[in-house]
């Protein structure tokens, strides 16, 4: 008699070979009966009951078959729905709560945004996993509850608990990596989830194709492919979307799914060491999303992505700026501006940033030193950091030629909020200005941001200023102009180039021109202001021109003063009395008569030249 077999209500003929084929590939149960004498006599047996079938039932289709037909309650994904619901729900609820509550809750919330900023430089840990129960709202948290809900538990369907412990575990490391490594703007909501187990979706039909039972098969691979287009259209052309968060819950998801042995696809003797494989795995993904904060941080060239040369224009200066940070364009390759100089920050959220700037200073301000004293920093930060300045111990200066100064700014408790570094350098009375400002923590020690501020303040080279740069470039253009000869004397000066700028003063003059008595003035005035930096010889070049225009304020005073720094008295009081006498007027004379009173003392005491 031929092998009957009794299956869901009908007996029929069953070639024994064929049905080792169905057994594996999940098509019978083991409640499916069989009829076949040197197996069963002549009565019937469940498969499940014969030694000789039990090979076949071990199969990885036949136990994939066998979880389906009789799946265990979906507990981990109805609990990982749950919390990210009632968290949800808390948060949309936060105005009903006692107000110390909803403020404790509502800092939580705030300080959970997972991406750079939080994860490298804030220390927030725990922000890859508390992200995901923050949302933006109802609209965003509702909709990615149903993909978490849905995803999540076929999820859990196919791989069981620990494999959808595994998968969520997997997204939120690698998702949480794609948004440090590429997303500029914190991240928060489930879709990170989400996306990983709907990832895994689809990684369990392409990994098991026909090992799934035929009803289970829709749901997994390509038949949720039109889910996919539901849900990646939905979100493709949202500004407000992390693509990359997406991208990578996605992969993560995928690789796990791909990756993972749950006990119910091994033989049973192997079944508890695949749960205890799962156990670990989770927890080496659990920990190494906490820890990603601080292992990014020891490999911060990648975190930052390779630095770049930035050329300033308007400042006249380069240095080398991460290129994440690089937020701008080409002709603006920095993200805002600060007391009018370039900044950068890591963050689009930081209140901490690098700046590089250059300023021109009034001749009457400068004075023997760096003219950015601690105290004209203190009153000019003071309006753009909140706190009281004080002033600290500067750092080293950052090269030969520089200052250094440090600020720290403290709240109304005296706890010391920000630190400002600023390093100068004076040429002429343009002034490079380079530095940074950084929180500080409760300790007083700043953050990890300083490191990569102090590389950038270190990488600055102070070229040619614009103005010298502009002024020199027409010059070139047309050497025997005059005017554009006055230009570039003009941003010589201003640099502290003293030599060359007298020296084009001094062609100038001597072509006799439209500019001469302009030159004439401008040149005596550099003169004034650097009196010991040129030689006068026995006759000065400008002592015709005082004799000419004794009533020439300008030119008497800064010719009077050239003379009596240089110790020639006699002329100066000479013609300090001509201007005088020209410029009777109390006010004017007494311009001058501080530095012929200076000569007079120092010849008393034999330490100046007569002529």
């Amino acid at each position: 008699m031929n092998p009957q077999l009794c299956f869901e209500g009908e007996t029929a003929p069953i070639d024994l070979n064929d049905l080792d084929d169905r057994i594996r590939r999940g098509e019978l149960p083991p409640s499916a009966e069989i009829q076949h004498a040197p197996w069963t006599g002549q009565g019937f047996r469940p498969l499940g009951s014969i030694p000789a079938l039990v090979e076949a039932f071990h199969a990885p289709g036949a136990r994939i078959a066998a979880h389906f037909r009789s799946p265990p309650w979906p507990w981990a994904s109805m609990l990982g729905t749950g919390v990210v619901f009632l968290a949800g729900v808390v948060q949309l609820l936060l105005g009903l709560l006692p107000t110390e509550l909803a403020e404790l809750l509502f800092g939580a919330y705030q300080g959970s945004a997972t991406g750079l900023e939080p994860l490298v430089f804030d220390g927030a840990w725990w922000s890859a996993w508390g992200s995901q129960f923050v949302h933006a709202g109802p609209f965003h948290l509702f909709p990615n509850l149903a993909v978490l809900g849905y995803c999540g538990y076929r999820v859990e369907r196919a791989l069981g608990g620990r494999g959808y412990a595994l998968v969520g575990a997997a997204a939120v490391l690698v998702g949480a990596l794609f948004i440090a490594l590429f997303q500029d703007n914190p991240v928060v909501g489930s879709s990170i989830l989400g996306f990983g187990f709907w990832g895994a979706q689809l990684a369990i039909g392409f990994r098991f194709g026909d090992q799934l039972p035929p009803g289970q098969r829709r749901f997994y691979g390509y038949g949720n492919l039109l889910f996919f287009a539901f849900l990646l259209g939905g979100t493709l052309y949202d500004q407000g979307t992390s693509h990359w968060a997406h991208a990578g819950g996605f992969v993560g998801g995928v690789l796990a799914a791909l990756a993972v042995h749950p006990p119910h696809m091994v033989v049973p003797s192997l079944a508890a060491r695949a749960r205890r494989v799962q156990e670990l795995g989770v927890a080496a993904l659990v920990l190494l999303s906490l820890a990603l904060g601080p292992l990014l941080r020891l490999a911060m060239p990648l975190t930052l992505r390779p630095t770049r040369t930035v050329v300033l224009q308007d400042v006249g200066a380069s240095l080398e700026v991460p290129a994440r940070m690089l937020r701008g364009t080409e002709e603006r390759p920095y993200t805002f501006t600060v007391r009018g100089m370039p900044a950068w920050t890591t963050g689009p959220g930081s209140s901490e940033f690098a700046f590089c700037g250059l300023e021109t200073l009034r001749w009457d301000a400068l004075g023997q030193g760096d003219p950015m004293t601690d105290e004209v920093l203190v009153s000019q930060w003071g309006r753009q950091i909140s706190g009281e300045a004080r002033i600290v111990d500067a750092p080293p200066a950052r090269a030969p030629g520089w200052t250094s100064h440090a600020l720290q700014f403290h709240d109304p408790d005296g706890q010391a909020r920000f630190l400002l570094v600023e390093h100068h350098l004076l040429r002429g009375r343009v002034l490079n200005r380079v530095g940074y400002v950084v929180e500080l923590d409760p300790s007083g020690q700043p953050g990890h941001r300083r490191p990569v501020f102090e590389h950038m303040v270190t990488s600055v080279q102070a070229g040619e200023p614009p103005g010298l740069a502009a002024a020199r470039d027409e010059h070139l253009r047309n050497p025997a102009s005059a005017r554009l000869r006055m230009e570039l004397a003009r941003a010589l000066h201003d640099v502290g180039d003293l030599e060359q700028a007298d020296a084009l003063y001094g062609l100038v003059i001597a072509e006799n021109g439209s500019h001469q008595g302009e030159a004439v003035t401008e040149r005596l005035a550099l003169w004034a202001q650097a009196p010991h930096a040129f030689e006068l010889g026995e006759d000065p070049w400008f002592a015709d021109w005082l004799l000419d225009y004794p009533g020439d304020r300008g030119l008497q005073t800064a010719g009077i003063h050239v003379l009596a720094e240089q110790g020639r008295c006699g002329e100066a009081r000479f013609f300090h009395e001509s201007f005088a006498m020209a410029r009777p007027n109390v006010a004017e004379t007494v311009t001058t008569a501080g530095d012929v009173l200076g000569c007079e003392q120092a010849s008393a005491s034999g330490d100046s030249r007569e002529e």
